[in-house]
């Protein structure tokens, strides 16, 4: 937790870091109309948004305060004596009372804390949001549509979906908010800093480049440590590539959501088609989804390296590949999209429906042929480790309580028959038999994939007790049919 709480810390620290540049930023004089543009008023959700994070800072401050006093006084009264109670059964109870209350105070304290960091980014984005709803509904269906395909590349063990559900919630509003932000504040100081009156032609595309690099840094940076916070918190779930590449495409979903509808609510309605066919159909899995991909691939694998080293070198290589795909293709993009007109003599819908696709592949595409060549490979390591998992643990047999037996080997390690498996029995059974087939076989391969980590060099203390795993195996396979259910498809060699 205090690991998760230091990366958020980080993005107040860029927030400050922006306040301090603007402040020092030199004053912009100068007759031109054009300058107007860095000279905007503040927008409202970003006033907000500056308040509630000094609001933030101050709620932090209070509350680990309070954590620390609580923190001494569990060590203090852990270490002093009970005393004579007259009971023997009265003075673990008497223990148990003096940690158990701390340890729930210390709980809420740093659950505040990251609350009181990281909420006040939320503004801009549910402004943004609830400002443009009819762009908001247009453009659910198709990241919903993603985020399940996101879901269903997982063709073995399944994260829950509730942690990606909050990867999805992260990039909407911390990753998107912090996003906004920052880039607010370049527009407001940038100009200060770079815009040379002397020569404004090649000041002003150092600007615009500029530009670029600042919101490929800090988009990239507050979709990552969102990766980062649930990879700390949740490292239980989030133990490998695959795992990684998914939480980190979640995070670019959702990220993707935010930054399309707030573009629609200021370009001219005209251009929404363009808008929405560019960052909703053509590059919904590209750009945002890519680039944070490869950010979550790199903490996906520093979770089995042993050197601390090399730990790093996997993160900030994530990273790095992720800030300069998304420089370069905003570069990039910029460039290209002056010319696509030309490429088709002007045809405004031969440049919509075949240059914007052209323009994706030629920009992101080997970002997006990265992240799926690294899904690829860590699925097929994922399907080795718990194909060694499966047969020992159906070796065991009656020892090991038949959490697993041969004939569901192959099936677990079939996603096409599973599938076939699942539509069967939504057919028979309903929605109510699907879920507990799905638990079941989840619970399964969960088993089997903590069996196969257990194994592995760098095993540390967030792999769970095999156990406790096998005991829920049983308990769902008790529950009715269920494992008749995931045997029969298996004889019966479905494909």
């Amino acid at each position: 937790m205090a690991s998760a709480i230091a990366v958020v810390l980080t993005l107040s620290v860029a927030y400050a870091v922006g306040q301090i540049l603007y402040w020092t930023a030199p004053d912009i004089v100068s007759p031109s109309p054009w300058v107007k543009i860095w000279l905007l008023p503040e927008p409202t959700p970003f006033k907000v948004t500056r308040v509630l994070l000094v609001v933030g800072w101050c709620v932090a401050t209070l509350l680990a305060l309070a954590l620390l006093l609580t923190r001494r006084r569990a060590t203090a009264a852990t270490a002093a004596p009970t005393g004579d109670t007259g009971s023997e059964q009265a003075e673990p109870m008497a223990r148990f009372d003096a940690t158990a209350r701390p340890r729930l105070t210390l709980r809420a304290c740093q659950f505040g804390i990251l609350g009181a960091l990281v909420l006040p980014f939320a503004v801009m984005p549910l402004a943004a949001l609830g400002s443009n709803l009819p762009q908001l509904l247009l453009c659910l269906p198709t990241t919903g549509a993603a985020l399940f395909l996101v879901h269903r590349a997982q063709l073995y063990r399944r994260m829950p979906g509730w942690l990606l559900l909050a990867g999805f919630g992260w990039g909407v509003l911390i990753g998107g908010g912090f996003g906004l932000v920052m880039i607010t504040w370049f527009q407001r100081y940038g100009a200060g800093y770079f815009l040379d009156f002397q020569r404004p032609r090649d000041s002003i595309r150092e600007i615009y480049t500029l530009f670029c690099l600042n919101g490929a840094v800090v988009a990239e940076f507050g979709k990552a440590a969102g990766i980062a916070v649930l990879f700390l918190l949740f490292r239980r779930h989030i133990d490998g590539v695959v795992s990684g590449v998914v939480v980190g495409a979640a995070v670019g979903l959702g990220h993707n959501l935010t930054e399309t509808v707030h573009y629609l609510g200021f370009v001219n309605p005209e251009h929404h088609p363009a808008q929405f066919w560019d960052r909703q159909v053509v590059g919904l899995m590209a750009a945002h989804v890519a680039f944070s991909a490869l950010a979550g691939a790199g903490f996906g694998a520093a979770r089995w390296l042993p050197e601390r080293r090399d730990r790093w070198v996997a993160v900030g290589g994530g990273l790095l590949a992720a800030v300069g795909g998304h420089f370069e293709t905003d570069v990039v993009l910029m460039r290209l999209d002056q010319s696509r007109g030309e490429w088709f003599s002007h045809n405004e819908t031969l440049s919509l429906l075949l240059g914007i696709p052209l323009m994706t592949v030629i920009t992101s595409g080997v970002f997006v042929a990265l992240y799926v060549l690294i899904l690829r490979r860590g699925l097929r390591a994922q399907a080795a480790g718990l194909a060694r998992a499966l047969h020992a643990e159906a070796a065991s047999g009656p020892s090991g309580g038949a959490a697993v037996t041969g004939p569901e080997v192959a099936l677990l390690l079939s996603p096409a028959r599973r599938l076939l498996l699942e539509m069967r029995v939504w057919r028979r059974d309903g929605t109510a038999g699907l879920r507990h087939l799905v638990r079941f076989q989840q619970a399964q391969l969960d088993l089997a994939t903590q069996r196969w980590h257990r194994e592995r060099v760098g095993a540390d203390s967030f792999i769970p007790d095999e156990q406790q795993l096998r005991e829920k195996v049983i308990d769902l396979k008790g529950l009715g049919g269920t494992s008749g259910t995931s045997e029969v498809p298996a004889r019966k060699g479905l494909s």
